[in-house]
């Protein structure tokens, strides 16, 4: 699967030939009016499971002490969020098909580079060069590898450099456009691979001159790699379907920084392609603020690969979720009045997400305080607080469970997917140092995601885990002996399935 030094073995990833892209599939036997009165009935026992959970709160005086007072605000913001924000892009959700393109559109095709291996890169440049609809095909070296430019010229594709690289993949793209002049430009990660019929399956929808992009669906061909590969895909397969999707129908469908497909005169009235650690979401948010338009086809027509060990997902996830924040907390708020609401409330869904660690911290360490110091009666509050929050956490997956059997095209988004509930969850310390970075304004530098697998373990990725879990584990041991106190099992229950978490990111980084 990999050489010694910890260098992907291409052929084992597909690398070294076109990949096998799952099958589209017809979603539940219904019609696109059955389906959203199914969302919409789920949707709704969900909100009654919110009621029961906001009930707790108004019982035995809680709100009038001030720390249960704010933690009760923090509830309502995160429920309002990341669910009922995600409750209302997926009853948004509306089928979406193409016309065939015209022929004679001209057409830029960018891949940029930076480090990557150069098998990966000759795979991406010849599935980009096979694609049907005529085209023209840049190789954006910000490396300046004499190596990838030899294999440019062989390949009869053009090579573009710059000086410096500043801004990364934003700098690199639009140095590109400066020297280009195609009508429509695709930008390619340089690990995905396009199917043939890519160009054919996205242009179509420019026939609306508001249009600004169109993005293709995000499939994944390595997820039989590892444990962090398959946790990650399936944590993928809401965002990059049912959510993209609901957002398409608040007409606010978002850039995923790869086969996405750009008018070109869109980005010129930006300036260009917005910089920075999220210059996907910086771009797409900037571009509806100005009135322009976006599809999302969510049809399979392109594959990636994910990170298949923890040290290169940290290190995406580190970039990824600090660009999200300082969106949220930057550009959200002075585009604010460009937006319409339901553009706005997809995009609160989009840049919210990474809240999920800290939230699922801020409940593993109060079960380590409650377990090691709480009284019987903050613990008997607590065991009921979690009976109340079940029904609205088992809704939250349902609902989310449903929209991927409804609208996913992709076979194997059917179904709970646990595994990516758990790499969210356990990547809790990224995403709280990455939130404090933001709330701070302090600066992360661009880092690309590593793009060969280490062979070796990465026990200092897991710390503050294995802290967590020493910690956790020596509050249930304290408590053995009073597990029939109320609110005792409810409690120890909940410490043992954070323990679970943990460990799922222990193992993955001690088993690359």
């Amino acid at each position: 699967m990999s050489t010694a030094s910890g260098e992907f073995d291409g052929m084992s990833l597909g690398l070294g030939r076109q990949p096998i892209l799952p099958e589209p599939r017809a979603a539940l036997p219904l019609s696109a009016a059955g389906r959203r009165a199914i969302m919409k009935a789920a949707i709704a026992l969900g909100m009654i499971a919110s009621g029961v959970y906001f009930g707790w709160w108004f019982i035995d005086g809680r709100l009038t002490h001030p720390i249960q007072a704010l933690a009760f605000v923090c509830a309502v913001l995160y429920t309002t969020l990341q669910i009922y924000c995600a409750w209302y892009v997926y009853a948004a959700i509306e089928p979406v098909e193409l016309p065939r393109p015209p022929a004679g559109l001209s057409v830029d095709v960018f891949v940029p580079v930076y480090d990557e291996s150069y098998q990966l890169v000759e795979t991406s440049l010849r599935a980009t060069l096979a694609m049907r609809y005529p085209h023209r095909t840049y190789l954006l070296d910000d490396a300046r590898n004499p190596r990838f430019a030899k294999l440019a010229a062989r390949l009869g594709v053009r090579y573009l450099t710059r000086d410096g690289s500043r801004d990364a993949k934003a700098g690199n793209v639009n140095a590109a456009l400066a020297c280009t002049s195609g009508e429509f430009v695709t930008i390619f990660d340089v690990d995905h691979i396009p199917e043939r019929d890519f160009l054919d399956a996205m242009l179509g929808a420019f026939e609306d001159p508001k249009v600004a992009f169109v993005q293709g669906g995000v499939a994944f061909y390595n997820r039989d790699d590892s444990l962090v590969a398959r946790a990650t895909i399936e944590q993928a397969y809401d965002i990059y379907g049912p959510t993209s999707m609901g957002m398409h129908g608040c007409d606010a469908a978002p850039v995923w920084g790869s086969h996405t497909t750009f008018r070109r005169a869109a980005l010129d009235s930006l300036g260009g392609y917005q910089p920075g650690l999220a210059e996907d979401l910086h771009t797409s948010i900037r571009l509806h603020a100005a009135g322009w338009r976006s599809v999302f086809l969510p049809g399979v027509h392109a594959s990636g690969l994910v990170p298949s060990d923890l040290r290169a997902f940290t290190t995406q996830q580190r970039k990824w979720s600090r660009g999200v924040f300082g969106v949220l907390m930057e550009v959200y708020p002075r585009v604010w009045p460009q937006l319409r609401w339901s553009q706005r409330i997809a995009y609160l869904v989009r840049s919210s997400y990474h809240l999920i660690g800290p939230v699922f911290a801020a409940h593993a360490f109060l079960a380590v305080y409650l377990l090691l110091f709480g009284s019987d009666g903050a613990i008997r509050g607590f065991g009921s607080y979690l009976l109340r929050a079940v029904p609205l956490g088992a809704a939250v997956v349902g609902v989310r469970a449903l929209a991927n059997s409804c609208w996913n095209v992709q076979a194997d988004a059917v179904g709970v997917k646990w595994r990516g509930y758990t790499l969210a969850f356990a990547l809790w310390p990224i995403y709280i140092g990455t939130f404090v970075r933001a709330v701070l304004r302090i600066p992360l530098p661009h880092i690309a995601t590593p793009k060969r697998r280490t062979v070796e373990a990465h026990p200092r990725l897991v710390v503050a885990q294995l802290v967590l879990i020493a910690l956790l584990a020596a509050g249930i041991v304290a408590r053995l002996g009073d597990l029939g106190a109320p609110g005792m099992l409810m409690t120890v229950s909940f410490a043992l399935a954070a323990i679970a978490i943990q460990a799922y990111a222990v193992v993955a980084a001690m088993r690359p």
